[in-house]
């Protein structure tokens, strides 16, 4: 049980499978003890930072709507309410691969290239229906290219 410890301990993003290997046991074997000294899997979390203004900003946001629909009850029939996704065309991240065991969750930050070219996912909702998907392909000091 300690060398499994001392596994972890040293290097907590380490597979079961790479740990049962060179350890020599089997890898139920190895769960029974990860779990006797209490290491669970922490996944990353990809969080939008939030700022100390955001939570006036909102309630600014919801009384001007809340106001304006009452002068003007058409108003949301004229909103596009948009979003969009940014992928790495190079496939960096993938969080379902990225484990790391302890027994505390380290809240840990996973560091990424910067400047890799990306694919962005746009899309947009109103009254009359959805707009999109647009799929717009951005390459290093380029402009982005719109494909429908």
């Amino acid at each position: 049980m300690q060398l499994v410890s001392e596994t972890f301990a040293q290097n907590p993003q380490m597979s079961q499978r790479r740990v049962a290997l060179e350890l020599g046991i089997s890898r139920r074997g190895l769960q029974r003890l990860m779990q006797d000294l209490n290491l669970k899997p922490y996944k990353p979390r990809l969080l939008q930072a939030l700022n100390e203004d955001d939570p006036n900003r909102r309630l600014d946001f919801c009384e001007w709507i809340s106001n304006s629909t009452q002068e003007d009850s058409t108003l949301l029939d004229r909103i596009l309410w948009t979003d969009e996704a940014t992928f790495q065309i190079n496939g960096h991240v993938n969080r379902h691969n990225c484990v790391y065991w302890s027994d505390t969750n380290p809240h840990f930050i996973i560091e990424q290239e910067l400047n890799v070219p990306q694919a962005i996912d746009w899309g947009g909702i109103w009254s009359n229906g959805v707009v999109g998907p647009l799929f717009l392909k951005v390459m290093l000091h380029h402009k982005p290219t719109f494909r429908c």
